[in-house]
């Protein structure tokens, strides 16, 4: 006698509904570690734009994306500016997507434009000068790249080739996920999009890294920059005014001077000196070595000047006007008085 069949299993169903669930809850999670390394990526890569632009630019960081590598080719042009590259230690490949609009604003400044006309989008092929822009560009934004991960863990991008088709710069199946990270560029009023693209599996080595709760980087010490901006801020020439005299008069009395007429003034004791038009030294007016010499006796602030009722009229008006900010002491007893 038959035995009855037995009814089929949803095994692999169940398993696959398991995967795609999984595989969904990741898609959805934020990269903490990953935000932290683009916004310091922003930072620097805003000051390597300028230095080769010199113009005002920003660069806002858009949240990473995971999705299918088909859904992120179709939301390209058919041609566009593909840039591979090697990720090492990760063994794998990405690309880095460079905006036509980047790319036309960056050579439009570069030789002398201001990068205000609307760019000329077209598909023809990029010519010689136009490749090595883009790759300076390029290797100037990976070289950044590069240092933003420096803090988390040693990634280096190696270029590998240019391409302008997704059907010569396939870097991993269509239903394989990858990830996707946008920055918008701002050059002098207008944007564009630089994006890059790693396939998920070759991120699956540091994966708990990205996902991790980390704490803002700090700020590397840079030594030499801090020497040299106090050194360019001590080199820069001030004027420095002695005043040995100071006359009130009217306007009437201004009106009727003619040349040849005498003012009758009188030295002042101390002198004060004036740096870049505010009062800060006071000294002795005397003859030192056959020339006219101020002697220092005393160096003060500029704030202090303005609260000695005879230094105001050497404060320049928005200068007096300023109000006086109380001490912490004299702030508490004010409070503290009924």
């Amino acid at each position: 006698m038959n035995e009855p069949a037995s009814p089929p299993t949803n095994a692999g169903a169940s398993s696959s509904a398991y995967v795609f669930d999984k595989m969904q809850r990741v898609v959805k999670r934020r990269m903490p570690t990953l935000e932290l390394i683009h916004e310091r990526f922003a930072r620097t890569a805003r000051l390597t734009l300028f230095n080769m632009v010199r113009r005002a630019v920003e660069v806002e960081v858009k949240l990473p994306e995971l999705k299918p590598y088909a859904a992120f080719v179709n939301a390209f042009p058919e041609r566009t500016n593909i840039n591979l590259v090697n990720i090492r230690p990760l063994r794998g490949v990405g690309c880095w997507i460079i905006d036509p609009q980047v790319v036309y604003i960056t050579i439009d400044n570069m030789f002398g434009g201001e990068g205000k006309l609307p760019p000329k989008i077209s598909t023809k092929e990029y010519t010689a000068i136009e490749l090595r822009i883009i790759r300076r560009l390029v290797d100037s934004l990976l070289n950044e790249y590069e240092k933003a991960w420096k803090p988390v863990h040693e990634i280096k991008f190696d270029f590998l080739r240019q391409e302008t088709s997704f059907q010569f710069a396939r870097i991993t199946d269509n239903e394989e996920m990858v990830l996707h990270c946008s920055f918008t560029v701002d050059i002098n009023g207008r944007k564009g999009s630089v994006d890059l693209c790693i396939p998920f599996w070759v991120l699956e080595p540091i994966k708990t890294l990205l996902f991790s709760q980390m704490q803002a980087f700090q700020a590397d010490d840079d030594s030499g920059w801090t020497d040299n901006l106090r050194s360019e801020v001590q080199s820069a020439q001030v004027a420095m005014v002695a005043v040995l005299a100071r006359k009130h008069t009217t306007l009437g009395e201004v009106l009727s001077f003619n040349v040849g007429d005498l003012l009758p003034i009188e030295l002042l004791d101390p002198v004060t000196v004036m740096v870049d038009g505010l009062p800060m030294i006071k000294g002795d007016y005397g003859v030192r070595n056959g020339r006219y010499a101020v002697k220092v006796t005393e160096i003060e602030h500029p704030v202090t000047f303005g609260q000695k009722p005879d230094e105001r009229g050497f404060m320049s008006p928005q200068f007096r006007e300023r109000p006086t900010t109380a001490s912490p002491t004299e702030s508490t007893s004010q409070r503290d008085t009924p």
